[in-house]
């Protein structure tokens, strides 16, 4: 081979090298922007419920987890690295009493706390305080809080904990036809019948408490997770877990309810102290107390207000933050769109060049023969040997 095509040689290896440089430059911004876009979106929507029905979109790959959401600009996203799952949860361990590592969907979380519920029931000391905690934050009416409170006094702990452990089954289950049983009115004889009656209220209680839907299954488990515990870093991990838009919903929600309880409990007072005290004391009381609870009113409205207008700023920043990576990924493409076009433009100017260069040799070639045949000639007409 000739120095020139040594030298194009070189040349070529050089620019392939530049060329698979800049791609796996490329890939790799893409990779990391794509990540950081779908953690943002994690934190608004919350990872997938459960883990997919279909076994063939299970991958044998242990660090290739399945999980299906709907990626950053709606792309759908089907897996996620082990690694990427475990950056995710990093800062939301979740506390000493109910923290845990990372989980692919939300059931799993809920079957992760619910072994670990278990496990703290039975080396508790007091079954029934820890139970009563647990499920007074729970209650979604004034009777249920109530009945909870008698069962605490009562001390009957195994009541309390079928309370709550119905509370996870009816969230892991998948929603299922409401019992006919359940829907069915009673005949007249069957009134009579206490254990008949019993029973038809226990199938009505298990109906209202089983999800109709995906949507009220999210939203029953959103309840169950968030209202176990008041502790900060517990919160942080159900957020990261349910998603910010879940978790502010069923905050407000219960909010609601507990103001409603409140409202039931200054009644009942009132109602009580009527009986025992003139009209004058009792419309003095009830000003006291409808001022003390609009103030109180004041103050939860206030710090709720407060809260979600932090979670919003939040989500704006993590949109802000989303829309400069987008353009950064558009700026970098771009750039390497040029940097490719611009290869291949000395690509083809290289390809010329050999070209020219191999028509040039082959002239030369052409030349030096027919000098060597014209020595010849010229030897054999003087005489001289070497002619032939």
């Amino acid at each position: 081979m000739s120095l020139f095509g040594k030298i194009l040689l070189v040349f070529n290896l050089l620019a392939a090298g530049g060329f698979v440089y800049l791609a796996t430059k490329d890939w790799k911004g893409r990779q990391t922007i794509t990540a950081a876009g779908l953690r943002h979106q994690l934190l608004v929507v919350g990872i997938p419920l459960d883990d997919p029905a279909d076994p063939a979109k299970k991958s044998s790959d242990p660090d290739v987890i399945p999980f299906a959401v709907e990626g950053p600009g709606g792309v759908p996203t089907e897996t996620i690295s082990k690694k990427l799952l475990d950056v995710y949860f990093q800062a939301a361990p979740g506390g000493d009493a109910l923290g845990g590592p990372a989980v692919p969907n939300q059931i799993a979380e809920v079957r992760r706390v619910k072994a670990k519920i278990e496990g703290l029931l039975k080396e508790a000391p007091d079954r029934t305080a820890l139970l009563s905690g647990w499920l007074l934050l729970q209650a979604e009416s004034f009777d249920e809080r109530a009945e909870i409170q008698g069962l605490a006094a009562k001390n009957n702990a195994e009541e309390l904990e079928k309370r709550l452990l119905a509370k996870f089954d009816a969230v892991i289950n998948a929603p299922k036809a409401s019992d006919p049983a359940a829907t069915a009115r009673l005949t007249e004889d069957d009134k009579e019948d206490a254990e008949k009656v019993k029973d038809k209220l226990a199938r009505v209680a298990e109906a209202r408490s089983a999800p109709l839907d995906e949507g009220e299954r999210r939203t029953r488990l959103a309840h169950l997770l968030v209202h176990l515990s008041p502790d900060p870093a517990w919160q942080k991990r159900v957020m990261v877990v349910v998603g910010l838009r879940k978790y502010v919903g069923v905050i407000g929600a219960q909010a609601k309810r507990f103001q409603d309880m409140s409202q039931r409990i200054t009644e009942l007072i009132l109602a009580d102290q009527k009986a025992y005290f003139g009209q004058e004391a009792v419309d003095l009381a009830l000003s006291q107390q409808r001022t003390d609870l609009a103030n109180r009113q004041a103050e939860i409205r206030k710090k709720w207000t407060d809260q979600a207008t932090q979670a919003a700023d939040f989500v704006g920043q993590r949109k802000t933050q989303l829309g400069e990576i987008e353009k950064q990924l558009k700026k970098i493409k771009s750039e390497v769109d040029e940097m490719l076009v611009k290869q291949s433009n000395i690509e083809t100017g290289l390809f010329e060049v050999q070209r020219e260069v191999a028509i040039t040799l082959d002239e030369v070639y052409k030349l030096y023969d027919d000098l060597a045949a014209r020595e010849r000639q010229l030897l054999e007409a003087a005489g001289r040997p070497g002619g032939k």
